[in-house]
């Protein structure tokens, strides 16, 4: 059972107030009860899986670095986020847009505009947030 599985059966137990079991031979697991086999890890860290931005194969232990620093297919950001571009896309066109971006070029009253604009947003995601962890900060959510 892989990790993210293991990790996903604990937490529905905890929920459900249950012991945890093993949904193939049903027998009691827990953390304490684990034990790794790092052969079977070194064989699956092998295994071929795809790339989700550019569908290229790559070893499973080499797949999480191409998709953060080599991939020129992985969705990325302007460096002009901070002061409200939008822009997001591929890392190949990141050159192209930064050389035609229009943010640095604006007037410091128009960045105070977007400035504020995205603090309000932030405020109400602050607030939601909020809401949602004190909703979840009950022992026991009851429903009828």
């Amino acid at each position: 059972m892989c990790a993210g599985c293991f990790i996903h059966l604990l937490a529905d137990s905890r929920l459900k107030e249950e012991q945890a079991t093993c949904p193939n031979c049903r027998c009691e697991i827990s953390k304490s009860l684990c034990c790794r086999n790092l052969a079977v890890e070194k064989a699956v860290s092998e295994l071929p899986a795809e790339c989700g931005f550019c569908a290229r194969q790559f070893p499973r232990s080499l797949l999480e670095r191409h998709q953060k620093e080599e991939c020129q297919d992985r969705v990325t950001q302007c460096k002009y986020k901070r002061i409200g571009c939008p822009w997001q896309g591929p890392f190949h066109e990141l050159s192209v847009h930064e050389a035609e971006c229009t943010h640095p070029t604006k007037t410091g009253n128009e960045l105070m505009d977007i400035l504020d604009e995205m603090d309000q947003s932030r405020l109400k995601e602050m607030q939601l947030y909020n809401s949602i962890f004190s909703l979840l900060s009950f022992e026991k959510i009851g429903y009828t």
